[in-house]
């Protein structure tokens, strides 16, 4: 190999340490068919050669890539640039490679297309929706498979969401306990079940309290920093506004912080502000938002997990994870009894 700039082969390397071809990639793919004196010896050689196996190539010799395929919607927005973030950190640990669809803009036929490839060990979906293909077209492919955040009711696939209706209805009787009769709700439309539950948990919670959100305080509208902006426009001009506004995202509740300041109104003297998430930002002074708190790292590492086992084991038993989601009070809601006795983090 001296005088020559091309990386070595597996023949040169299996020449260098004085053994076959196979027995060189019986290393490389951590064959036990190896002594271990002779794993060492090429393993020492390797090291010496600063040598990297062609991923193709043990592709094809292992049938595994080491590379997980995560699809997912709205990468920019806070709570999803969080999760993304821990995706990629902890396959990183467990020595997996990450590749990332931003299926907002791609076609679900060119999805499909990539799926068929088998390019990937397994798929992550952190956007599935009630009329979205793309988790039935990953199931038919045989690929591994698990859902992130979002689930599906009925769908027999891992996976591992937060418990977005309870959260909701804690952050629902939270208000009811601190006194609130006339309560806005900002909500989306229930394209998966994340939106509904919280939806459906906040107003569980005031119906429990004998309270029903009155028809001009409920806003269904998109998912953007200026929705929320515009909700807040429209609730707190009403001549008689809510004494508290839910929002089920914290980027929804921003906007709505916003646009309370854009219109003189204090909070939370003159109203009270609660999210959904606790994203970083909600911590940030100018917000300071009440929020629901969406367990990230516990949610990818139990789908991590899972998604493993699944790849190791493609015959096990489905498995649907709910992690509780707390409600953490900040300076967008009144400091309360409820506060005092503990129910922060």
């Amino acid at each position: 190999m001296s005088g020559s700039n091309r990386p070595p082969t597996s023949r040169d390397l299996a020449r260098l340490a004085g053994v076959s071809q196979a027995t060189v990639s019986r290393v490389l793919t951590n064959s036990p068919r190896v002594s271990p004196d002779t794993r060492a010896r090429v393993l020492q050689v390797l090291a010496d050669a600063n040598y990297t196996p062609n991923a193709l190539a043990r592709a094809m010799k292992t049938g595994r890539t080491d590379t997980i395929g995560v699809f997912m919607t709205r990468v920019t927005s806070p709570f999803h640039a969080a999760l993304l973030d821990e995706i990629g950190r902890l396959l990183n640990q467990v020595g997996l490679h990450m590749i990332l669809w931003n299926i907002e803009h791609d076609p679900e036929e060119s999805v499909s297309e990539v799926i068929q490839q088998r390019l990937v060990d397994g798929f992550i979906l952190t956007s599935a929706t009630y009329t979205s293909k793309l988790h039935t077209i990953a199931l038919a492919s045989g690929t591994p498979t698990v859902l992130l955040h979002r689930g599906i009711d009925g769908l027999d696939c891992d996976q591992v969401v937060g418990d977005n209706w309870q959260g909701a209805y804690d952050a629902g009787r939270y208000l009811v306990e601190a006194g609130h009769r006339d309560i806005g709700l900002v909500t989306l439309e229930h394209t998966g079940n994340t939106s509904r539950d919280r939806d459906l948990g906040f107003r569980a919670a005031l119906a429990d309290g004998g309270i029903s959100i009155k028809a001009r305080n409920a806003i269904t509208t998109a998912v953007g920093h200026a929705d929320g902006h515009a909700a807040a426009q429209k609730l707190l001009s009403a001549k008689k506004p809510p004494t508290a506004i839910y929002t089920v995202t914290d980027l929804l509740a921003f906007g709505l912080l916003d646009g309370a300041r854009a219109l003189g109104v204090r909070v939370p003297d003159d109203v009270w502000v609660v999210g959904f998430d606790n994203t970083d930002m909600a911590s940030w002074e100018a917000f300071d938002l009440t929020t629901v708190d969406q367990p990230v790292h516990a949610i990818v590492k139990a789908g991590i997990d899972l998604l493993r086992h699944r790849i190791a084991d493609p015959s096990a038993d489905t498995t649907i994870i709910s992690l509780p989601c707390p409600l953490v009070v900040r300076g967008s809601t009144a400091d309360t009894v409820i506060r005092r006795r503990g129910t922060t983090r």
